[in-house]
């Protein structure tokens, strides 16, 4: 998918677990037009780094939205909640990619929830 491979396909009934200074990639599959919302528990941050990045992109990687997170604003969000997530709307029905990366110090489990939604 957008010439890349990714680790694995992923849904709302499963999460992957990783290690962060890194990246990865995975694919979400949506059946119509939905909200994809990619939510991150740390363990341990040790460093906060300076950026994370998330981007998820259309069926073809026509479009793409990425959200840029300063490090110091990821690891507040994820102490005073529990879990750093955002999301972005995906309209077409297909396979999408979502890539991942961060320069923060931590274990972690990522899961995606979607939600089907009208734009």
């Amino acid at each position: 998918m957008c010439n890349q491979t990714a680790s694995c396909f992923i849904g709302d009934q499963s999460y992957i677990e990783g290690r962060f200074p890194g990246q990865g990639k995975i694919i979400v599959r949506l059946e119509e037009p939905s909200e994809v919302k990619v939510s991150f528990y740390f363990d341990d941050i040790s460093a906060v780094g300076t950026l994370t990045s998330i981007v998820w992109y259309e069926t073809g990687c026509k479009a793409s939205t990425r959200a840029d997170v300063e490090g110091q604003s990821v690891a507040t969000e994820s102490n005073s909640t529990g879990v750093f997530e955002r999301s972005a709307n995906l309209l077409e029905k297909d396979e999408h990619l979502i890539s991942f990366k961060s320069d923060l110090e931590a274990t972690y489990l990522m899961k995606v929830e979607i939600t089907p939604t009208v734009f």
